[in-house]
């Protein structure tokens, strides 16, 4: 096993691209879901071999690794499977927002994925709950996030 040295810098792994560098449009999975999300849409991927539905965006599908799969928009509706409220902040960059939330729901179409519940009534438990998606600008980005239904 290698272990790093202490006071040096070791280089990240690049991935080269293949692309060429003034490509239009979205070229990658992730490209194309954030700008899906930037129109107010939120779009996932389903495997044209398998059927299994996911999020996050990439080239290939998780269950069977094929690369046969199209983009489809979620229809806003989902079920809380999980959340968490953070007192000190993950990130430096969220220190101003404790306590806030993390939730992890269902979209009614199969993906699993994490977001933010708006306005969680104090001392509820939102497991199995319903919920729809509405998007906040956060960060200078179009976020998906959910509220109780």
């Amino acid at each position: 096993m290698h272990r790093q040295q202490s006071g040096r810098d070791h280089a990240h792994a690049l991935h080269a691209d293949p692309r060429p560098m003034n490509s239009a449009g979205p070229q990658t999975p992730q490209e194309a879901h954030v700008a899906a999300l930037e129109e107010g849409r939120l779009t996932f991927q389903r495997c044209s071999d398998c059927g299994h539905a996911w999020l996050p965006a990439r080239h290939e599908c998780p269950a069977c690794w094929s690369t046969n799969h199209d983009r489809q928009e979620a229809s806003g509706r989902a079920t809380v499977v999980s959340w968490v409220v953070f007192h000190v902040a993950f990130d430096p960059r969220f220190k101003d927002r404790v306590p806030y939330n993390v939730a992890l729901v269902d979209l009614d179409e199969g993906p699993r994925m994490t977001t933010n519940i708006i306005e969680i009534p104090e001392g509820e438990d939102i497991v199995g709950r319903r919920v729809a998606l509405c998007f906040q600008e956060d960060m200078g980005r179009k976020l998906p996030r959910f509220e109780l239904t």
